[in-house]
C-alpha cells in the first residue's frame, strides 16, 4: 500500500507542476529521477480538534498521556517532570512509514530541557500491551515541569495523512527552491510527521546522533578537523591561559579523533543508519514554539527501530 501510494504521489506531483513533460535538469539529474530515487513517504499529523479526553488511547499532541501501569510519567535527573509532547497509536496510521516500524502499539514522546539545540534531553517510550490497561495520567504531584512557563500547550487530537518527502540533497535542493519554490515547500519542508527525509537545515544530524549514542559525543563539531589541527588548538589554548580547554582537547578529543580517523569511512556509513522517527514544529494552534519558530527532530537507528527499541533515540532542534 505504501509503495503504491508513493508511486502515484510522484506521478501526481509531476502532473501538478507540469514536470513529467518538461523535465528540468537539477544538477546532473532530472527532477523525475530525483523523486524516484530519493522521495520517501512521511505520515504528516493533522490537528483534528482540541482534546477532551473522551477517548483513551487515541493519538494526541500535548496535554496528558494515557499510560499503562508499567510506565510512569518520567522525570529528569534533577527531579523535574518531562513535558509530554505526543502519544501515537500506531494502529491509527493509514500504513507504516517503512517496513522497519512496529505494526501496533503506542509511542510516547517526552521532552526535557531543549538547550543546547543538539543531543537534547528527552524520553521516547513504546508500549505494545493491552490498551484496556491505559488510563489518563495525572501530572506528578509535588514536581515542577521543565520550563513550565514556556510550555502551556493546548492538547489536540491528531490524525495522519501520507506526505511525499524529499530529503535535503544539497545543490539539487537549492536549485529546486530557486526554480520551483511552491514544489519545494510541498515536498522538501515536511515536518510534524513520522518518518520521511531528514530536513535539518544545517550540520550533520545523522553523524551527531551516531557519535552521541556511541560514546563519541566529545567529537561533536570536531570530525572535520585533523588531529594535527586539534593538537595546535590545544597549544593555542595553553598559550592563551585556557588550560582547562587545552587539557580537554588533549585528553578527551584528540585520542577519540585519532581512533575515529582510522575508520572514518565506516563511521560515516554507520551514521546513515540513523533516520527520522518523528518531527514536531512550532505549532501555533498548540501554543508550541521551539526557539525561533524551529522544530524538534527525533532520530533513531534503523536497527533499533526494527527491534522495537526506543531507549537510544537522539533529539535535535533545528532553527534559523
Amino acid at each position: 500500500m505504501r509503495a503504491a501510494w508513493r508511486k502515484q504521489a510522484i506521478i501526481n506531483i509531476l502532473e501538478k507542476y507540469d514536470l513529467n513533460l518538461k523535465l528540468e535538469i537539477m544538477g546532473k539529474k532530472e527532477l523525475k529521477t530525483l523523486l524516484i530515487e530519493y522521495a520517501e513517504v512521511a505520515l504528516r499529523l493533522d490537528l483534528e480538534a482540541e482534546e477532551n479526553y473522551a477517548q483513551v488511547g487515541n493519538s494526541r499532541i500535548a496535554g496528558r498521556p494515557d499510560l499503562p501501569p508499567s510506565i510512569k510519567w518520567p522525570c529528569t535527573a534533577d527531579g523535574e517532570a518531562y513535558t509530554f509532547l505526543a502519544q501515537i497509536n500506531l494502529s491509527e496510521l493509514p500504513f507504516l512509514p517503512s517496513d522497519s516500524w512496529p505494526t501496533a502499539g503506542m509511542l510516547y514522546f517526552f521532552l526535557g530541557l531543549d538547550e543546547p539545540a543538539y543531543n537534547i534531553d528527552h524520553q521516547v517510550m513504546y508500549y505494545n500491551g493491552d490498551f484496556a490497561d491505559l488510563t489518563l495520567a495525572n501530572f506528578p504531584e509535588g514536581v515542577e515541569e521543565v520550563n513550565a512557563d514556556e510550555r502551556e500547550f493546548i492538547a489536540h487530537r491528531i490524525t495522519w495523512q501520507p506526505q511525499l518527502s524529499l530529503p535535503d540533497l544539497g545543490e539539487d535542493s537549492d536549485v529546486l527552491l530557486q526554480e520551483y519554490e511552491e514544489l519545494y515547500t510541498e515536498i522538501c519542508d515536511v515536518s510534524d510527521a513520522l518518518g520521511g527525509g531528514l530536513q535539518t537545515w544545517a550540520g550533520e544530524t545523522q553523524l551527531d546522533a551516531y557519535l552521541c549514542r556511541n560514546g563519541m559525543a566529545e567529537l561533536l563539531f570536531q570530525t572535520h578537523k585533523t588531529p594535527e589541527r586539534v593538537d595546535q588548538q590545544a597549544v593555542e589554548a595553553f598559550t592563551d591561559g585556557r588550560d582547562q580547554y587545552g587539557m580537554h582537547l588533549l585528553e578527551e578529543v584528540l585520542p577519540l579523533l585519532r581512533k575515529y580517523k582510522e575508520h572514518e569511512e565506516q563511521h560515516q556509513q554507520a551514521a546513515k543508519n540513523w533516520q527520522v522517527l518523528f518531527s514536531l514544529s512550532s505549532v501555533d494552534e498548540v501554543n508550541m514554539c521551539w526557539w525561533d519558530a524551529g522544530y524538534l527532530e527525533f532520530l533513531i537507528n534503523v536497527e533499533d527501530l526494527k527491534e522495537g527499541r526506543f531507549n537510544n533515540t537522539y533529539l535535535n532542534l533545528a532553527t534559523s
